[in-house]
């Protein structure tokens, strides 16, 4: 129990750790500099290096966890590969249905939706994304641009 609660907490603070640490390092190797200045600039100079690093790291650590952390399914992959080889360009609406299966709705508008899988982040708990490919028609029926987008309420 105590390793899950340390994972937890780690999990959520890491970033902030990481941010500590390295206004600790650059205070330490600009400390010498700042000698000859009084208490209160160092406490300024100081103070603004912790909150700089604490909100960088914030920033950029939180994204790079959940990036790295976010494992996509096999549809998904397949998915994303159609969409971004552009290779249903131009393709009616039958090679379409022929390639990707009926869509999801109505057939006779002019977008056609299609699952797209899920992604899994397993940094967060194992919380999950879902997505849809998105393929939309022109006038003559030929597909004009595919998009995979996020599927808000799963």
């Amino acid at each position: 129990m105590l390793l899950i609660e340390i994972w937890i907490w780690g999990t959520l603070f890491l970033p902030y750790i990481i941010g500590a640490i390295l206004s600790a390092v650059i205070i330490l190797l600009i400390r010498k500099k700042l000698i000859n200045k009084d208490k209160e600039f160092k406490t300024l100079i100081y103070a603004i290096i912790i909150i700089f690093c604490v909100l960088l790291s914030r920033n950029i650590g939180y994204s790079a966890m959940g990036y790295l952390s976010e494992k996509p399914d096999k549809v998904y992959t397949e998915m994303k590969e159609i969409n971004d080889s552009k290779r249903l360009i131009g393709l009616s609406k039958e090679q379409v249905i022929q390639l990707l299966g009926k869509p999801r709705g109505e057939e006779d508008k002019d977008i056609y939706y299609y699952d797209a899988g899920t992604t899994t982040n397993y940094f967060f708990f194992g919380e999950k994304e879902f997505y849809d490919l998105f393929v939309s028609f022109d006038e003559n029926d030929r597909v004009k641009s595919t998009k995979i987008d996020f599927k808000p309420g799963g």
